[in-house]
């Protein structure tokens, strides 16, 4: 067995004991996509409405888009403390295949999406990550950034179209993310029947 080989199966070693405390330990619930889907329309029709209710030069526009930007950021920094603190309270609920190359994550991401098949020794690996995706635990930290650019969007600023363009690819990732869910929901309903 080649270096190459033997640090390519210790990866999928660790991967594998990380999907068997995750598989034996699943207890965490699911998120609503329906309610996330509705929870970030209405701050973005609110956001987008209000905001444009003012004049450009007016300072309710602005406050408005600094209210909707301050949110929106303060959702990012509470997801990413949540995961730091999470993974070091909880070694279970550490992602999957976060010690995976990137070739490898982008595998065990077909196998979920039914583009690949699966083979048997990689299988508990490819399953404990769909239950993780299926959790929708993603969803925030992927949609607070749609939020906070569509806020610098609406405020008036003179560099509103690149905030539109970027507020738009951050709806493009939200989007992706929703999917990505769905697409793990779907895998483990057809896994367990």
């Amino acid at each position: 067995m080649t270096d190459t080989a033997a640090a390519a199966e210790w990866r999928w070693t660790q991967a594998a004991e990380q999907a068997h405390r995750i598989l034996e330990s699943d207890v965490q619930r699911r998120a609503s996509v329906p309610l996330a889907l509705g929870v970030l329309a209405a701050a973005e029709l609110v956001l987008v409405v209000v905001a444009l209710s003012f004049d450009p030069e007016e300072v309710g526009r602005w406050v408005t888009a600094m209210v909707g930007a301050v949110v929106g950021l303060a959702v990012v920094i509470v997801e990413v403390i949540r995961t730091v603190v999470d993974g070091a309270r909880h070694p279970e609920r550490q992602a999957v295949i976060k010690g995976l190359l990137t070739r490898e994550q982008s595998a065990v991401s077909r196998a979920i999406r039914r583009r690949s098949p699966v083979p048997d020794d990689r299988l508990d690996v490819v399953r404990a990550a769909a239950v993780q995706q299926a959790r929708g635990r993603t969803l925030p930290a992927a949609c607070a950034p749609f939020l906070l650019w569509t806020a610098l969007a609406v405020s008036g600023a003179d560099l509103w179209p690149m905030y539109t363009a970027v507020a738009a690819l951050w709806g493009v990732a939200g989007t992706h993310a929703f999917r990505e869910v769905l697409l793990a929901r779907r895998y483990l309903d057809s896994e367990s029947t």
